[in-house]
């Protein structure tokens, strides 16, 4: 059980770590972006079962691989923003209700069936996103609506592409895994380059900061999805469910996050969404 308790304290302390800094140029974010995802290449080569020889990655693959390589790094310029104008509260929710994206593409992609409760779960979702964003926050409103549904999107379709790499039997996931942390890593050096401003090189020790705690996040998710293999629901509900709750709490006691009615109401109907998800994973619904 620690493994899933590692995980989700590692995804609620990437949150919480990069609301706290104060990163005062594009340039300097995305030094701390590129150095994040040094670490995460660096231990995905130590730890994971990584095979470069023989890769049999077809143009589908090279194309989602390419995807993914600009789409993380972006996202992460995105969630900066979005934690800074909309808090940690709102940001993580929208980060796990954008595991709805995938399930409404999965009718398409994956030749899935569009059952009651999974249709009940997405109505559900999209009632908690018109909940949370009822209320714009002050002289940031269009920013924070912009940030927090780029979030969902965004996060929506990384994690759809990342399922496209995971049923691909022909495949082996962790060694794309590491390739893409490289793309990444390519990426976020050209946004760097690319970026003006006055560089601080305290944030490559920071990045790699970043990095190790994000490569946390993914290392113990793994191991806990191979633990219980045999009941992945915990899994899943455990880590969505706790980041939320977690992330609410956190945004409410230590950010001191306003928590009005809308947004509760939001909050538990994300909740329902998520549970309502993981009944249908254990073929209870």
């Amino acid at each position: 059980m620690y493994t899933l308790w590692i995980s989700l304290f590692s995804s609620l302390c990437v949150g919480f770590y990069m609301k706290q800094l104060k990163i005062d140029s594009t340039k300097n974010l995305a030094l701390f972006i590129a150095f994040g995802y040094l670490a995460a290449a660096i231990l995905s080569w130590l730890f994971f079962d990584v095979s470069i020889h023989n890769l049999n990655f077809s143009t589908t693959n090279y194309i989602i691989i390419a995807l993914l390589g600009v789409g993380l790094p972006s996202m992460f310029f995105i969630l900066y923003k979005a934690l800074k104008v909309s808090g940690i509260m709102r940001t993580d929710i929208f980060q796990r209700l954008s595991l709805i994206i995938p399930v409404v593409l999965s009718f398409k992609l994956f030749n899935e069936q569009a059952t009651a409760p999974k249709i009940v779960a997405i109505i559900l979702s999209f009632l908690s996103i018109i909940l949370l964003l009822y209320k714009k926050s002050k002289g940031s409103g269009k920013f924070s609506l912009v940030y927090l549904l780029t979030i969902f999107f965004g996060y929506g379709i990384v994690d759809t592409l990342f399922k496209l790499i995971a049923t691909d039997k022909r495949i082996n996931y962790t060694t794309t895994l590491f390739i893409v942390f490289l793309c990444c890593l390519v990426v976020a050096f050209i946004y760097f380059l690319c970026s003006k401003g006055k560089v601080a090189y305290k944030y490559t020790y920071l990045g790699l900061l970043l990095g190790v705690l994000n490569f946390m996040n993914i290392f113990f998710y793994l191991k806990a999805h191979k633990i219980f293999a045999d009941s992945p629901t915990l899994v899943f509900i455990t880590m969505n469910l706790g980041v939320i709750i977690g992330g609410t709490l956190i945004g409410r006691f230590y950010f001191k996050e306003a928590l009005r009615k809308h947004t509760l109401y939001g909050i538990v109907l994300a909740v329902l969404s998520i549970s309502l998800l993981a009944l249908v994973q254990l073929h209870i619904l």
